[in-house]
C-alpha cells in the first residue's frame, strides 16, 4: 500500500508521445474528464517534476489511452491502484 503520490509512468509518456496531443489540449481533455489539476501541474507531472494521486493519474491516463483509440492505437497509460 502507499501512503504517497507517485511520479508518472514511462508508458504514459509514451502514450502521450503516440497520441501527438499538445499540453493545452491534453489538459482540456484530462479537465472535461473530472481532473483537477492546473494546466502547469500537468506540464510539471509530465516532465517528472511532481508527482500525482492515483486518482488524478488515471484521470490523465483514460484521456492518453482515449487518445489512442481515437488514432487506432492500443491502450498504453495505465490506471494506478487508489492508496487505501
Amino acid at each position: 500500500m502507499r501512503l504517497f503520490p507517485d511520479p508518472v509512468c514511462g508508458l504514459s509518456i509514451l502514450a502521450w508521445q503516440l497520441g501527438s496531443l499538445c499540453v493545452e489540449d491534453l489538459w482540456w481533455r484530462y479537465v472535461a474528464l473530472g481532473g483537477s489539476a492546473d494546466r502547469m501541474d500537468l506540464e510539471l507531472y509530465l516532465n517528472g517534476l511532481t508527482c500525482w494521486s492515483a486518482h488524478e493519474h488515471n484521470v490523465l491516463g483514460h484521456v492518453l489511452n482515449e487518445q489512442l483509440w481515437d488514432t487506432g492505437q492500443a491502450s498504453l497509460a495505465p490506471q494506478r491502484a487508489a492508496s487505501r
